[in-house]
């Protein structure tokens, strides 16, 4: 890499036409992300319409395990993201395409091995958590392998700021599956129909990144990936992700599993706007993320980025909390029946106790993307705490909402008390900071190498 290719990088990412890229990108993935979720919380309303609550407790189930399983996803997406945006930044393109093209191969390996399972073990899982039938399992594993390849294509693209087209593939993922679930419901095929809407709209998002993300400048890919770093930063990322599948989708389990299917029925309604604040949330993290790992690896602050997206976070679940307290459950009974007319209050504090998580998730991101791991052991360790609050208290739809409510609280001290704390220093064996610093190690700019 020559001094001028240097220079041309960081005026790339750091100037201010850059800067202008960034934001206006940045509004499309926004933009994109509120019509994705507006898209899918209509299908699941109409589902719900259509579908008696069992049948519809059932569907939300599915959509449940495709968000537990596909979590490896997002773990793929950001190893992607940051590696492959601060690789570029360096000047080693070549070695940022062997590194996607090994993940690709994992992804492969990871959607097969989910699919094997969720298929063979369909009567098992039909019998734990009572559905009508075994086949929608076997039916959402066929789109695993798939997805989890399209999350390495839209980490490519994240890490290289080309939010334009990585919008696209979320849109294509949703209109696929709300034209496919409304078309295959209304014909008579129930829960299986929306099932498969969902496995087709994950291959349809796959075969959009496939596109959009193909390297105009066609080179073999030569030797082996530097994977330097990558395996320890996947550790980092699976910590954080793990607790957020656990806290995503840990209650709707639970209450699948305790509650009676009617009560299910009505709580997986009050679910869908919790998931609805962090999904929404989770386009902000995807701006803020590559852009702070591209700043920590040049040397510069990410503060004002993480302070810029706390302000949209709480904005966007302020919104919602007060809007499902106002007209959520006169909307919902309209649209799915009298029997979900009553649920304003639980609707507004679900909102609220993921507006908590969602600001937490950001805080813990926002490290992350640096190297630091702390805030997402606290996420872990939060959820860990849910899951046992639940346990023991799961005796009514009010019961399980008052407890996201309170562990969600905590969790957001806890974060927020970490954040506040200055970094730990390397103990005399260091290995609390070993991985992280292979981490930095291998996103150095090329500069530093001379």
């Amino acid at each position: 890499m020559t001094a001028q290719d240097d220079q041309t990088t960081e005026q790339s990412a750091s100037g201010p036409s850059g800067g202008r890229q960034l934001v206006a990108g940045g509004s499309i993935l926004m933009v994109a992300m509120l019509v994705t979720n507006a898209g899918n919380y209509l299908l699941n309303l109409l589902l719900g319409r259509w579908l008696s609550p069992a049948e519809f407790s059932d569907a939300n189930l599915m959509v449940t395990l495709m968000l537990t399983f596909t979590s490896m996803s997002l773990c793929l997406e950001l190893i992607c993201s940051r590696f492959i945006g601060v690789r570029d930044a360096a000047g080693r393109q070549d070695d940022a395409a062997r590194l996607a093209h090994s993940l690709r191969r994992w992804a492969l390996a990871g959607g097969l091995a989910i699919g094997v399972v969720l298929a063979v073990g369909s009567p098992l899982w039909s019998s734990l958590f009572h559905t009508g039938s075994a086949w929608p399992f076997v039916i959402l594993a066929f789109g695993m392998p798939f997805y989890l390849q399209c999350a390495v294509g839209r980490g490519v693209m994240q890490g290289r700021l080309r939010f334009g087209p990585l919008a696209i593939t979320f849109l294509v993922e949703m209109v696929v599956r709300l034209s496919l679930g409304t078309g295959l419901v209304l014909l008579g095929f129930g829960v299986n129909g929306a099932t498969a809407a969902l496995a087709l709209s994950l291959v349809a998002a796959w075969a959009a990144a496939v596109v959009l993300g193909r390297n105009r400048v066609n080179r073999p890919l030569v030797g082996p990936a530097d994977l330097t770093g990558v395996r320890a930063y996947a550790i980092f990322v699976s910590v954080l992700l793990v607790g957020q599948i656990v806290i995503n989708n840990g209650d709707v389990l639970i209450s699948k599993i305790f509650l009676q299917p009617y009560e299910a029925g009505l709580y997986s309604a009050v679910a869908l706007v919790g998931r609805a604040v962090f999904f929404l949330s989770w386009s902000v993290a995807t701006v803020v993320f590559p852009v702070v790992a591209q700043r920590h690896a040049k040397g510069q602050a990410g503060h004002h980025v993480l302070a810029g997206g706390l302000l949209a976070v709480i904005g966007l679940g302020t919104a919602c909390s007060l809007g499902a307290l106002l007209i959520g459950g006169r909307v919902l009974g309209v649209v799915l029946g009298p029997e979900y007319g009553d649920l304003s209050a639980q609707l507004a504090v679900y909102a609220a106790a993921t507006t908590l998580f969602a600001i937490a998730n950001l805080i813990a991101s926002h490290h992350l993307a640096t190297g630091r791991i702390r805030e997402s052991w606290v996420i872990l360790a939060g959820a860990a705490m849910q899951t046992a609050l639940l346990l023991g208290w799961h005796d009514s739809m009010h019961e399980l909402i008052a407890v996201q409510l309170i562990a969600m609280s905590l969790l957001l001290l806890a974060v927020g008390t970490s954040h506040l704390l200055p970094p730990a220093k390397s103990g005399a064996t260091g290995a609390a900071t070993g991985p992280a610093n292979l981490v930095q190690q291998s996103v150095r700019p090329a500069k530093v190498e001379r």
